[in-house]
């Protein structure tokens, strides 16, 4: 057995030239098919880590796991082998849930090495492994398996310390611990297998402590730090940012009924009066035949000037059924944007879920090894967007030049354009705002689409993607009864028939030049945003 001291010094060797492996090891998870990451890793004692390094692994390495239902002491024990040598078992808990939830297991389920560490005891190693999960089931989900940036204060943190569970790629992590070890004593970081609060699966902590030893006095100076730096509140702040939206909302929403009863209150009294009018006008001109042929010029007076008020009276009707439907338009909108924040709500709480919390740390040999370029990457593409974007109002690009780029070029399989849509966009060629339209196309082959993948529900989707005013989830119920525009709405194609009532809008003018509309719809199957329209105003019922 190697004496401990060498395999110190061999260990921080590795870790002192493990930059570039770790960064060639996030470029291999990157190139994996599906965005969700799975984290764990294998435990051994010490004086069993000389004979595993001895192999040679190394971080990057690739790992095959196999899904072992005979073995006799755990029959969901999942084996990891490294160039077809087995090298140890996946944790109990851990690999009870992939036997479970990940059917891959059974034929191979392929990993990645993302690090080698000793405790902060140094009385054991830890090879850290991630696993890319091709399709993460609904359980998975809840349990926050996800490569995307997630973090929440610990509530069983005590006062000498505040604890912080995170969710990200190991690159992030590392990035967080640099921005907080500035400003506060990182007393004990890592790497977690276990479940944390509400049963999310958080696969990394954080524990901090002031100056003084203690826990920060203010909370919120810790999620400041954080929120400036990677642009996400905790998930504590998320959803109760979301429950004082949905209650202004209920609060605008009651005004309004309010307001709509007493403007129904003054049509029923405007109608009686109108009632009133007009049996007085029926008793007078029934008078007035009566005195027979000497007072017809009397009657036809009286009947002209009652009929005048009797229109004065109409109007103010009119007026009044009006601003009820105005009202009745405002609160269909209030509504709409009620239920956008309650599927939010929704959508956050069931990737909150509930559960208990859990914690199994493991201290890794450096405090950050660099980012991954995702930053850098977002700026070129928004840099890219802007520039086609101008390129696009220059060049006054017309309907069908925007949708053959964004489709064909620049996110070709993204996006399926029926026969129909490449129709309406040439009768649309005198359209001006051609580089509008490039950027809704290009926000519909991206960001909607990224977040129907993610599983969004399709107003979410919209809201996040374009925003409430160009973005509209469905049309108005005058519109949707209505059998034509009914029709124009319907899209056919491979054996489907769809309603496209969502829709992108452009202007509000009666102009063909400066106006127009993208009706669309999700197809989960295929993987993409189906485009039925592209081009002027669909029919409007009385317009």
């Amino acid at each position: 057995m190697a004496p401990k001291g060498n395999l110190f010094q061999r260990l921080q060797h590795l870790d002192d030239a493990g930059s570039a492996e770790r960064q060639a090891a996030r470029q291999r998870r990157q190139q994996q098919s599906s965005a969700e990451i799975l984290q764990t890793f294998l435990a051994y004692r010490l004086e069993d880590a000389a004979e595993k390094m001895a192999l040679g692994i190394t971080i990057g390495d690739p790992l095959t796991l196999q899904h072992e239902p005979t073995n006799q002491w755990d029959p969901n024990a999942v084996k990891v082998f490294w160039r077809e040598k087995w090298i140890g078992y996946i944790p109990k808990d851990m690999a009870a849930l992939i036997a479970a939830e990940v059917p891959e297991a059974r034929d191979g389920l392929e990993a990645v090495v993302t690090g080698l560490a000793t405790t902060s005891r140094r009385d054991a190693f830890r090879l850290q492994i991630a696993i890319p999960i091709p399709r993460a089931s609904r359980r998975l989900r809840e349990l926050g398996v996800s490569s995307s940036f997630a973090w929440d204060v610990d509530r069983t943190s005590g006062s000498d310390k505040l604890r912080l569970v995170i969710s990200c790629s190991e690159g992030a992590f590392r990035e967080l611990q640099e921005l907080l070890a500035a400003s506060f004593d990182v007393s004990k970081c890592g790497y977690s297998y276990y479940p944390a609060q509400d049963g999310r699966h958080y696969p990394w902590y954080l524990s901090l402590t002031d100056a003084s030893g203690r826990a920060p006095e203010d909370p919120d100076v810790v999620e400041q730090l954080i929120r400036s730096h990677f642009g996400v509140p905790s998930e504590s702040t998320r959803v109760r940012e979301r429950q004082e939206r949905l209650k202004e909302l209920e609060e605008k929403q009651e005004e309004i009924s309010t307001r709509l009863e007493t403007s129904r209150a003054e049509q029923r009294r405007l109608q009686r009066e109108f009632d009133t009018s007009r049996s007085a006008l029926e008793r007078r001109a029934q008078k007035a035949l009566a005195e027979g042929e000497q007072a017809i010029e009397l009657a036809q007076s009286v009947e002209g000037e009652l009929r005048q008020e009797l229109d004065l009276k109409e109007q103010e009707l009119q007026l009044a059924l009006a601003e009820i439907q105005t009202l009745s338009d405002q609160l269909a909108q209030i509504s709409t944007e009620l239920e956008v924040n309650t599927l939010e709500l929704d959508y956050f709480r069931q990737q909150s879920g509930s559960g208990g919390s859990g914690e199994f740390a493991v201290t890794p040999w450096t405090a950050a090894d660099g980012g991954d370029g995702k930053a850098e990457d977002q700026e070129i593409s928004d840099r890219l967007l802007m520039s086609l974007r101008r390129l696009a109002g220059s060049e006054r690009l017309r309907p069908r030049q925007c949708l053959e780029l964004v489709s064909e070029e620049l996110c070709p399989g993204h996006l399926l354009v029926l026969d129909s849509a490449w129709r309406s966009a040439d009768e649309a060629k005198g359209f001006e705002y051609g580089d509008r339209l490039f950027e809704l196309l290009w926000l519909l082959a991206t960001s909607f689409r990224e977040q129907k993948f993610a599983g969004a529900p399709d107003l979410v989707a919209g809201q996040q993607a374009f925003g409430a005013s160009s973005y509209a989830p469905r049309e108005s119920q005058t519109i949707e009864n209505n059998q034509q525009a009914r029709r124009e709405r319907t899209f056919s194609y491979g054996d489907k028939t769809i309603e496209m009532w969502q829709h992108l809008k452009i202007g509000v003018k009666d102009s063909e030049n400066r106006t127009l509309r993208i009706h669309f719809c999700w197809d989960a199957d295929l993987g993409q945003v189906v485009i039925g329209h592209c081009g002027r105003h669909l029919h409007v019922p009385g317009h």
